[in-house]
């Protein structure tokens, strides 16, 4: 009641002078009759003003019920914001009111009036129909029935609204429209269809009834009275809101009536308008664009069909295969058809989109993840009487010959119990590739086995075979076992129908490096001079190359002449790499007693290769020619300048005893006894060391000054021993035969029992050292680890280099890459031997690339690459890392150039993760295009590296989400999922994505 009060006092308020100007002569009951007249004169302000008056007075309480009833029957009347609370405040105030029943009507009125549907069915159900006037009676009807409309009660609504069509008189025709609405809901359409008609005569229902007989007529599949109803629709009124669903059913009916012209001017009218045009409506329409010819617009229209999984997305996949293809867009349309040809709702779209799809992976040699021979199996096993099976069949054969999923083909192959000749000519050829494809990622033993199988296969394919040969050879050659190397060669030459081709040549020069190996110089020259004769480039590095072993061979028959002469070509055929050419020349020369000529080449090579390996050699060569021709001072510098520049290197040991020898030749006993001192110092357990302390006896006694050298020993404190117990050397040697004899168990009881009974023995670390190889054959390698390690420790030279080899490569097979670089950095500083070499830089690289350590990674990679003789496969490797290495420090354009050369070939994991890491740069910079092509490459060519190829696929879904076409996206993600085998983070990617479009 108090908020009632307050706006009751403001109407009060605002008309009181009046009120006392007016009623205050007149009496109350006067005042009660106006108001009641006006009332019912529906004379609702002045009833209202006449009633408040008469509330001032003082009345009885029957009076003020009637005075309340009236003003809050007003206020509903005027529809005024506040009747709802005035009449409900009626009621509270006067719960047992003889009005209650209108009241409650009134009040339903109220919330149907809000479109408080249930709301108004509660009042209205509180109040009793027979208490209202027949005018309420008819309202109260039609507002409950549209009510129980309204929350789903079709049933009971509609036998309310035909009582009023019968009876009502205000309300008749608007039930009349509900009953056909509620007949049309129901299916009854017949019945709605007449209704409806008759409505069309009432200006009010003309333009919904025309609506409705429109849909009916289409429910029906009347498309001739669609047409006819729907265009007179929108004639009529342009405006309609339901204008879009009628230019969707003429679109429908022109489509069903072969007028598809029509259809895509009243579909594309539909599309614009609705807010989310229907799936099938998009469908009708991009079929329409398909057959007219318009293919940009058919797949805009078809790829908005395809985003639930159903049978009607199944047949827009189809359709988006067919227009892609006429785009000429085969990448789009082989994943629209596989698409198509995976969903499981319609069989016969099914077998069409598989042989399309399995087509167009034939025609584009697309490898991706297998489908090339998996397709047109699943197409032979799914639909065996298909009227595409024997195309099928023949385009089989053709795949297993032209596919480069090798896997995949063969075990296709071999589910096949009677295979064709052709069948078994594919088979020979694709374990040839799996043995090339394994031998390029580095997996010797197992090439061996895939060439084995391709040679005993016979003759099916004897190209296959005899290239099988070949790379057989190659592959025993790797892990050095020369003669059945060579057995192959020879049978690849032999067999070989062509004799002009590089592989020819290449064969004789494999030959001849087995001949070598094994130092069998007579058959390494004679087949080293064929290939000279075989190969027709003769800038190829194998070709100089070739001269310098011919020169080794005639050397070693001491043909030195001859030698001297092929080095001379291997430096003239190659200059750049020319330095071991120019060395051997110079070497010949002093061999010649050329003494004057050796010094001119090995001054050449310090001058011109001064980078190369050689250098050091050169300068103890060039120290030692001058010795011989008396010009001690040249000597010296050229000793001495060796010293300075390869401290480390075990011909400054020797250069050191040189000078030594020089000094005291020349009377110079202080300097020699100097030089000695700085061997023994520099070098102490090598045998240079025990070699100058010899010599610096006769140095002191030439000084005539024994205690000298007496207090010097004594200093040394035993780290260089003069004199070796026999015992202690016959123990050793004893132990030393077995090992050179590969008699390894008894060498390490042998050795073992040298160091526990001679535990400083003169030949400790040479022990230690064979004790570390045995254990490292056995693979052994924490013992092997010790061994090395006690010999590096004892600070002995004459195995240091081997030592730290083995002690890295133990510690890189552990994974402990923190030491292993610290150990390969140190090979780095002592290695002589070229194999060593290459491998402390090779370990450092990796090494530091497995720590994290980018800049020593990039740097060694840098190191590396500068090698002109570098493996194909070490290439392919340092530029990987450099460029990891520049992608990890922010430099992506530095690493392009280098991602660029090892993604040329995917068959390597290094060349499978260039190719992705090179197309997500392209990405990461918006050059789409770029990527997308880069990624289509991948994709047809494949790889053996699938987790990379599977990852370029996420790339590629990435880059069509950015350009808002999540159909494409979408098509990707699902072709993915359905044929990458991978049990890895793919399935994850593929989620979030698809998730992703979904939202």
């Amino acid at each position: 009641m108090r908020k009632l009060l307050i706006p009751l006092c403001l109407i009060l308020a605002s008309h009181g002078a009046i009120g006392q100007r007016t009623y205050q002569f007149e009496s109350p009951n006067r005042l009660f009759i106006e108001g009641k007249e006006l009332f019912e004169l529906k004379n609702y302000a002045g009833a209202i003003d006449k009633l408040q008056a008469f509330k001032q007075q003082p009345i009885d309480t029957d009076s003020r019920q009637e005075a309340d009833y009236m003003i809050a029957s007003a206020f509903f009347q005027q529809g005024r914001g506040e009747a709802e609370l005035v009449l409900k405040d009626f009621l509270d105030t006067y719960p047992d009111t003889r009005h209650a029943d209108e009241i409650n009507y009134m009040i339903g009125s109220v919330h149907f009036g809000k479109e408080e549907y249930q709301k108004a069915l509660f009042w209205l159900r509180e109040s009793n129909i027979d208490m209202l006037s027949a005018e309420q009676q008819e309202a109260y009807s039609f507002r409950l029935a549209y009510s129980l409309l309204q929350t789903g009660d079709r049933g009971t609504a509609k036998g309310y609204f035909n009582r009023i069509r019968q009876i009502g008189s205000t309300y008749r025709e608007a039930a009349a429209y509900y009953v056909a609405y509620i007949d049309y809901a129901e299916a009854n359409y017949d019945s709605a269809l007449q209704e409806f008609a008759r409505l069309r005569n009432f200006k009010a229902y003309e333009e919904q009834s025309l609506y409705y007989i429109t849909q009916i007529n289409f429910i029906q599949n009347k498309y001739e009275r669609v047409i006819q109803e729907g265009e007179e629709m929108l004639s009529l009124y342009p405006g309609n809101e339901n204008n879009a669903e009628v230019y969707r059913m003429l679109g429908n009916s022109y489509y069903n009536t072969g007028n598809e012209e029509k259809a895509i001017d009243r579909l594309s009218k539909y599309v614009a308008a609705a807010t989310s045009p229907k799936r099938g409506d998009l469908y009708i329409l991009g079929v329409c664009y398909f057959n007219k010819g318009d293919q940009n617009q058919a797949v805009r229209s078809l790829g908005r069909v395809v985003s639930e999984n159903d049978e009607l997305t199944q047949n827009a996949y189809l359709y988006l295969g067919q227009a892609y293809l006429k785009q000429k867009d085969k990448n789009n349309a082989r994943m629209a058809f596989e698409a198509a040809a995976t969903a499981p709702f319609n069989e016969q779209i099914r077998e069409v989109a598989l042989y399309n799809y399995a087509l167009l992976i034939h025609e584009t040699n697309f490898t991706g993840f297998g489908e090339s021979v998996s397709i047109f199996e699943d197409f032979l096993n799914d639909f065996p009487n298909s009227r595409y099976a024997d195309k099928v069949n023949d385009y089989l054969v053709e795949v297993y010959l032209t596919t480069k999923n090798y896997e995949a083909a063969l075990t296709s192959i071999e589910k096949i119990k009677q295979p064709s000749s052709k069948i078994l000519e594919a088979k020979q050829d694709i374990l040839l590739q799996l043995g090339t494809q394994a031998f390029t990622n580095v997996k010797t033993d197992e090439a061996i086995r895939y060439f084995t199988r391709a040679i005993d296969m016979g003759n099916q394919n004897p190209e296959a075979r005899n290239e099988a040969y070949f790379w057989r050879g190659e592959s025993y050659y790797r892990l050095e076992r020369y003669q059945q190397s060579i057995t192959d060669y020879r049978t690849f030459i032999n067999n070989s129908r062509q004799r002009n081709t590089e592989m020819f040549a290449l064969a004789h020069y494999n030959m001849a490096y087995g001949y070598f190996k094994q130092k069998n110089y007579h058959e390494a020259l004679a087949t080293f001079r064929q290939y000279t004769q075989l190969e027709r480039n003769q800038q190829a590095a194998t070709y100089a190359d070739a001269f310098n072993r011919i020169g080794d061979c005639l050397f070693q028959n001491r043909q030195f002449a001859e030698a001297e002469a092929n080095y001379n070509r291997a430096a003239q055929a190659l200059p750049s790499a020319g330095d071991y050419s120019v060395y051997q020349k110079g070497y010949v020369l002093g061999l010649q007693k050329d003494y004057r000529g050796k010094i001119g080449e090995m001054d050449r090579i310090i001058r011109e290769f001064p980078e190369s390996q050689y250098v050091d050699d050169a300068l103890y060569e060039k120290g030692r020619t001058y010795v011989l021709l008396n010009e001690h001072s040249q000597a010296v510098a050229a000793f001495e300048s060796l010293m300075n520049q390869f401290p480390n290197s075990s011909l400054s040991r020797k250069a050191g005893v040189q000078l030594g020898l020089i000094h005291f030749n020349t009377d110079q006993p202080q300097k020699a006894a100097d030089a000695y001192k700085k061997v023994i110092s520099r070098y102490p357990g090598s045998e240079e060391a025990r070699v100058a302390l010899n010599d610096l006896r006769s140095v002191y006694i030439e000084l005539n000054d024994i205690n000298a050298y007496t207090q010097y020993v004594n200093s040394l404190g035993g780290s260089v021993r003069i004199e070796v117990s026999e015992q202690d050397s016959l123990t050793y040697l004893a132990a030393e035969r077995l090992f050179m004899r590969n008699d390894y168990d008894g060498a390490r009881r042998s050795l073992t029992n040298y160091l526990q009974t001679f535990p400083g023995g003169a030949f400790s670390s040479n022990a230690n050292y064979y004790l570390g190889n045995i254990a490292f054959r056995n693979k052994e390698y924490n013992e092997a680890h010790s061994f090395f390690t006690r010999v590096l420790d004892s600070g002995d030279t004459n195995f240091r280099e081997e030592s730290l080899a083995r002690k890295a490569e133990i510690e890189y097979i552990g994974e402990r890459y923190g030491d292993a670089l610290e150990t390969f950095k140190q090979l780095q500083l002592f290695a002589e031997n070229p194999v060593n070499k290459e491998a402390a830089k090779v370990g450092v690289m990796r090494s530091a690339y497995y720590t994290n350590q980018s800049q020593d990674a990039l740097f060694a990679a840098n190191e590396l690459l500068k090698d002109g003789k570098l493996s194909p496969e070490l290439i392919a490797e340092a530029r990987y890392i450099r460029a990891k290495s520049n992608l990890k420090a922010g430099k992506a354009t530095a690493a392009m150039d280098d991602l660029r050369e090892v993604s040329r070939d995917t068959r390597t994991a290094y060349g499978a993760e260039a190719k992705y890491l090179l197309a997500q740069l392209y990405y990461d910079t918006n050059e789409d295009a770029k990527a997308i092509e880069l990624l289509d490459d991948f994709a047809t060519n494949g790889t053996p590296h699938q987790y990379w190829l599977a990852r370029g696929f996420i790339l590629w879904a990435d880059i069509y989400i950015r350009q808002g076409d999540n159909v494409q996206a979408r098509v990707y993600l699902n072709s993915l999922n359905n044929n990458y085998k991978g049990n890895d983070d793919i399935a994850g990617m593929i989620e979030d994505r698809l998730q992703k479009i979904k939202e």
